[in-house]
């Protein structure tokens, strides 16, 4: 009689191992599955760059996460082309993360050429043209457009000494970020910026660098802003929120003056304000400081250094429109009024306050007008006097030395003893307000904010997380105009001369491990196992 071969004990152990082998390898690709579609949808990847090109900044999650609008994200051109290039598959991994982390974020890819209606639909609220490559951050009707290669730094001294231009470094989050607060924003401040006269700008070439940089920030935190010639153009209190004067290099016209006065005024409505930020580089200018006299303001004639080396951060500023940087030394600066602290999101970091005019106050209140320091320096400063009539000594000055050119103009600048200087604290930002109340009891409010230099805001110091200075600034003018927003600064990703630490070999090998390799090892091992068990048995 034939033995029944499915009763055989070698079938049955065979049996269970292949059924146990084909059960793990189903878990693994069901696994795997899972994770594929986690990666997309919850963005689980791991950023191996070394300053983590890949993700966003938790402060960006956090905005995102609590909007209440929904924003389009729309890239002309398809994904896979941005894909194919390192460079650009870092715009496209950071847009994956907009839209993992909120609800109200959509991503979308079209090729111009195949999806005219789509851009028709976004030109219709753009006045420009919208290209290949343009990335259109929408929010029902109101858009923001940059591109791909926007989202990068280049190199701009290597391209004059080599002709070949490269990316420096990666800003994609702060523009993405920005454009999302701006189309957003229901409380945008419309800013008339005062930087030309008769089609010129005012303020003195050194610092355009530093005045682009503190637009720029206005700019990305909600501020509309717009050209102003201060000749040509009306400062209509109709059309504007907020006045900026830059650091004009002479001094203003008696019209220029009343232009601002009647902006204030509002025609006795007041609710206008206005920034004025002073600079070593200027000449004198006494109609602005009359105009300044009358809101209880002086901006002195000296430069502020510091004489406590623990109260010093060596820094770098930028000169001039070639982006060359020199090297300074600045006061730190302490907040004066802990008021304009309140909402900063480390208040530890540092405030430099390079090439800064110092501030007087004429007056704690006067009247309808009250004044507020808000940031000096330590009681081991020193005043250097500066000579507004000559800039021959400009370089010396802006690096709190003492200027080494002699001459009749500048005698008492050179003669300046800085061992017997008197040491004290000083002023260098501040500001004013004037209050008035209307037949109905509604209180009505003016806004000076008064900065002593333009290098404030220097890019080599607002574009690290090393200063304090921009997050300082943008919320010390968000608490003037009574806007809710909270200040976002992010700073840009520098590229290192070292390749990124995961290249695309060593991405394509981890992803061929992961969906291959180990399966297959792990129904081997419990393969192995089984046959190990069945053979001591």
């Amino acid at each position: 009689m034939e033995k029944n071969i499915f009763n055989k004990k070698k079938f049955k152990y065979g049996a269970v191992a292949v059924v146990i082998t084909v059960f793990i390898i189903v878990i693994v690709i069901f696994l795997n599955l899972i994770a594929g579609i986690l990666t997309e949808k919850k963005g689980l990847k791991l950023d191996l760059t070394a300053q983590n090109f890949y993700e966003i900044s938790q402060e960006t999650i956090d905005y995102i996460k609590n909007m209440d609008s929904d924003v389009e994200i729309a890239v002309m051109e398809k994904k896979s082309e941005l894909e194919s290039y390192d460079s650009s598959k870092i715009v496209v991994e950071n847009l994956n993360k907009y839209e993992q982390n909120s609800d109200h974020i959509t991503v979308n890819y079209y090729d111009v050429t195949e999806n005219p209606d789509v851009v028709n639909k976004y030109a219709a609220n753009y006045n420009g043209e919208i290209k290949a490559r343009d990335i259109i951050i929408a929010c029902g009707d109101r858009i923001k457009v940059t591109s791909v290669d926007m989202l990068f730094n280049y190199n701009v001294q290597n391209y004059y000494q080599t002709g070949n231009l490269t990316y420096s470094g990666y800003k994609g989050e702060q523009e993405i970020t920005s454009a999302i607060m701006n189309v957003t924003d229901s409380n945008r401040i419309r800013v008339a910026l005062l930087s030309m006269y008769n089609g010129e700008a005012i303020y003195h070439g050194d610092i355009a660098i530093g005045l682009a940089s503190f637009v720029q920030m206005l700019d990305k935190n909600g501020y509309e802003y717009t050209l102003v010639d201060l000749l040509t153009d009306e400062i209509s209190p109709d059309d504007y929120d907020l006045a900026v004067l830059t650091a004009p290099m002479n001094d203003l016209t008696d019209d220029c003056i009343k232009k601002i006065e009647d902006f204030l005024y509002n025609n006795g409505n007041l609710d206008k304000d206005m920034i004025y930020i002073a600079d070593v580089l200027q000449r004198k200018t006494p109609r602005i400081d009359e105009f300044l006299e009358v809101w209880g303001i002086e901006v002195g004639g000296n430069q502020v250094i510091e004489s406590n080396n623990d109260k010093i951060q060596q820094i770098n500023i930028m000169r001039n429109t070639l982006q060359q940087t020199q090297a300074a030394k600045a006061p730190v600066a302490e907040i004066a009024n802990e008021e304009y602290s309140e909402g900063l999101s480390n208040t530890k970091l540092p405030i430099v306050a390079p090439a800064t005019r110092n501030i007087n106050l004429l007056f704690e209140s006067n009247v309808d007008r009250d004044t507020t320091p808000i940031l000096k320096t330590s009681a081991g400063s020193i005043l250097l006097p500066l000579n507004l009539q000559d800039q021959s000594s400009d370089t010396a000055l802006i690096n709190g030395e003492e200027p080494t050119e002699a001459s009749e103009e500048t005698q008492a600048t050179t003669e300046f003893d800085i061992e017997s200087a008197e040491r004290s604290e000083n002023i260098v930002m501040a500001m004013t307000t004037k209050s008035s109340m209307d037949s109905n009891d509604q209180q009505h409010v003016n806004n000076l904010l008064v900065i002593g230099s333009a290098s404030f805001t220097d890019p080599c110091i607002t574009g690290t997380a090393t200063f304090n200075n921009a997050e300082f600034i943008i919320n010390t003018v968000n608490k003037m105009c009574d806007k809710e927003s909270t200040a976002i600064i992010i700073e840009e990703k520098l590229f290192d001369s070292a390749p990124l630490n995961i290249t695309s070999s060593k991405l394509s090998l981890i992803s061929k491990i992961i969906q291959f390799a180990i399966p297959i090892a792990t129904a081997f091992c419990g393969a192995l196992v089984i046959g190990l068990r069945r053979r001591n048995r």
